[in-house]
């Protein structure tokens, strides 16, 4: 949300028309000096405290009418009002609105599309995605936002502040959320702070409130939804797969937790609530023309500029060592402005009962703020306690099989699910003249074709693999839980004996970017 300033100061005017804008502001305040600047008007008044906030309010009114605009000022013990024409808005009409509501609402439906097709493990756009994702995600994203905006526009409209409707932010797929948010144009300065907190605040309060049941609701959902088989990865966007995606708690989810336990299949109207309690967050730092910005300027003055100064800086910290996002929220405050004009009364404190309120809103931007939003772990893999144990009556001198067995130890955040391939790198065979000899070539394809492996998962299944192949039926994957293990066993036999053999057990990510999680490990077989 952004509120104008006052435009380009014009001359000073005729005499007749300082004439009016003196009696106008007579109407008032009693002038007592008058100040003919080469841009404005600048009047020396008198100004009872108890009746100053109404007073001006209504003499802001009337010279808004007139195409002019007061600014109140108090220095050395006297108060001035400087009376400067006001810009004349061009007004677009609604149309521009209605078209960027079409095209948010169209991008934010696909976007709910691949979410709820990630959600059912199903990777192929259907119409019912496009229902389904509507009715979870897209929809109610769009009463958080589309009440957000409105929130602040019945506030401007309540102060009798000129506002526009709101202008929704449409992304186009393949990014993840299909908008940016939105924002309503404030055609008038602010007439004090008390205005400037109310206006700045309406919007993150409501989208709050209507935030918080739908993510109760979706929490509620995910913790009695089915979790897709880890093989199954739903739609892959700019090379990473849905499944890969991890949406990272605000400390509002940790007290949420409490009753609602956090499953790792998150229902689409978790992510539209937890995308509306972050949004509402990030509206509320203490930034430029951010909501945030509105609210503090309203409760610490000028002082402000420090913390919206200090909010970039954290904000390009946490963009460079955490989360590159924040360095373009970074560059967008940047170009709004760091600094928040003052309202018209910048003089007029806003009383206790705002205050305490700034208080709330504070705790709404703690509660809804995470360092890293999204992350897409890719798969942090690796074996540990390989060890090889030989049949018990081996042929002398010679390998025929062999069992071998390894612990997987999965690093990351969330669960994964992998697949393996196994490699014949070389192999010691006798020759006819009774010497050993290392295998190469075709001979070494050979001898790895007549290879059996038989993988013995953890939960009871096993596969049979022939040659150096690489297991792609969905019954030969291994799922891991986050930051869990499993071991693995592998009986590997060939009918051609060989004295001894240099296998390698390669595991990598089931789901895109594949590899992107993999390792690896060597056996070294050799007779007894």
């Amino acid at each position: 949300m952004g509120g104008p300033g006052v435009g380009p100061l014009p001359s000073s005017g005729s005499p007749s028309e300082l004439d009016r804008l003196r009696a106008a502001v007579a109407l008032y305040f009693p002038i007592y000096e008058t100040q003919i600047a080469p841009a404005s008007l600048v009047l020396s008044v008198h100004v009872d405290p108890a009746t100053l906030e109404e007073k001006f309010d209504r003499l802001c009114k009337d010279l808004w009418r007139l195409f002019y605009v007061p600014i109140l000022h108090y220095q050395t013990g006297e108060y001035t009002i400087e009376v400067i024409r006001r810009p004349v808005p061009r007004y677009k009409g609604v149309w521009i609105n209605i078209i960027l509501l079409v095209a948010t609402i169209a991008s934010v439906d696909f976007a709910g599309a691949l979410i709820w097709l990630s959600y059912e493990g199903q990777s192929t756009i259907t119409s019912d995605a496009f229902l389904w994702g509507g009715l979870t995600f897209a929809l109610p994203l769009m009463l958080i936002l589309g009440l957000h905006e409105l929130a602040h526009y019945w506030m401007s409209r309540r102060y009798q502040l000129e506002a526009s409707l709101p202008f929704f932010i449409p992304v186009p797929p393949p990014l993840l959320l299909g908008t940016f948010g939105a924002f309503i144009s404030i055609r008038q300065p602010f007439t004090d702070r008390k205005a400037l907190f109310d206006i700045g605040a309406a919007g993150p309060i409501a989208g709050f409130i209507v935030a918080i049941p739908v993510t109760i609701l979706g929490l509620y959902l995910s913790a009695h939804s089915v979790a897709p088989s880890l093989a199954a990865c739903g739609p892959t966007v700019l090379g990473t797969s849905y499944s890969n995606l991890v949406l990272n708690s605000p400390p509002l989810w940790y007290v949420l937790s409490l009753f609602f336990p956090i499953s790792g299949n998150i229902h689409p109207l978790e992510f539209a609530g937890w995308v509306g309690i972050l949004v509402t967050s990030l509206n509320l730092l203490p930034a430029g023309q951010l909501d945030g910005g509105h609210v503090w300027r309203a409760l610490l003055g000028d002082r402000a500029r420090f913390m919206s100064i200090a909010a970039v800086f954290f904000l390009f910290a946490i963009g460079l060592f955490f989360y590159f996002g924040w360095l373009i929220i970074g560059f967008l405050v940047l170009l709004m402005g760091v600094r928040h004009p003052p309202p018209l009364n910048d003089i007029t404190p806003i009383g206790l009962g705002r205050t305490l309120a700034g208080v709330g809103v504070a705790a709404i931007l703690v509660s809804g703020f995470v360092l890293v939003p999204i992350s897409a772990p890719g798969g942090a893999i690796g074996f540990s306690n390989a060890t090889i144990q030989y049949p018990a009556h081996p042929p002398p001198g010679t390998l025929v099989a062999a069992n071998l067995s390894v612990i997987i130890q999965n690093s990351d955040e969330i669960a994964h699910g992998f697949f393996f391939s196994t490699t014949v790198q070389n192999v010691s065979v006798r020759a006819q003249n009774g010497s050993w000899q290392y295998l190469s070539g075709a001979a070494l394809t050979a001898y790895a074709e007549n290879s059996t492996w038989t993988f013995y998962f953890p939960n009871g299944t096993s596969v049979v693999l022939h040659g150096a192949s690489v297991m792609t039926s969905s019954s030969a994957y291994v799922t891991i839980a986050s930051y869990a293990s499993a071991p693995l066993a592998v009986m590997y036999t060939n009918p051609s004996a060989a004295r001894s053999i240099l296998i390698q057990l390669a595991a990598m990510e089931v789901c895109p970017p594949v590899g992107a999680g993999s390792a690896s490990t060597n056996f070294a077989l050799s007779p007894r």
